[in-house]
C-alpha cells in the first residue's frame, strides 16, 4: 500500500523529530522535507532565494517515490499550514491508496520555546515564526474528512526522552 503521510503544524511542533522516529520504525519510508531540499539546493536551511525550486523538486519527489516500491509511507515534513495545500496533497497524488494527516497541538508558548532550542542554522526567526504562528489555519471538516486517518501528537520531554502520546 502506497500512504502520504502528510505533517502539519506551526514550527517547534516536532513534525521533523515525529517523522525521523517513524521512519526509523518503519521500513520503506521517505522523509521529504521542505528545509533539507533548501538546503540541498542552497546550502543554508534559511536561504529562501530558490523556493520555486524547492516547492518545484518537493513535489517531484512525492511522485518519484511512489514509485519505489508497491508498500511505501511517504511523509511531508513541511508547515503544510493551510487547508487549501492539504487538499492539493491529495488531489495532485493519486497513485497514493491511503491519505494520512499528522497533527501537532502544542500551545504557542511549546513551539516558540522548542524553536529556540534548535541549532541556531535551524530555528525559525522570531518575526517569522510570529507570522508563521497566525496564519495556521486549522483544518476544517471538510479536510478532515478526506484523509483516511489522522493522527495527533503531543510529544513530551525529559531530560533523557522524548515521550509520545498519539
Amino acid at each position: 500500500m502506497k500512504t502520504l503521510i502528510i505533517l502539519s503544524a506551526p514550527p517547534g511542533s516536532g513534525k521533523s523529530t515525529w517523522a525521523n522516529i517513524y521512519s526509523e520504525n518503519h521500513s520503506n519510508t521517505y522523509i521529504i522535507s521542505s528545509d533539507e531540499i533548501r538546503f540541498e539546493l542552497t546550502g543554508s536551511l534559511q536561504d529562501f532565494s530558490k523556493q520555486k525550486e524547492v516547492w518545484e523538486l518537493f513535489s517531484k519527489r512525492i511522485h518519484e517515490y511512489a514509485n519505489k516500491n508497491e508498500d511505501v509511507n511517504v511523509i511531508l515534513d513541511a508547515l503544510c499550514d493551510l487547508n487549501s495545500l492539504r487538499v492539493s496533497y491529495i488531489k495532485d497524488n493519486p497513485e497514493y491508496d491511503r491519505y494520512i494527516l499528522v497533527l501537532f497541538p502544542h500551545t504557542k508558548e511549546e513551539c516558540y520555546s522548542n524553536n529556540f532550542k534548535r541549532d541556531e542554522e535551524r530555528q525559525v526567526p522570531e518575526h517569522v515564526f510570529e507570522s508563521l504562528w497566525n496564519k495556521f489555519e486549522e483544518p476544517t471538516p471538510e479536510v478532515l474528512a478526506l484523509f483516511d486517518e489522522v493522527i495527533e501528537v503531543k510529544f513530551k520531554t525529559t531530560e533523557k526522552h522524548i515521550i509520545i502520546n498519539n
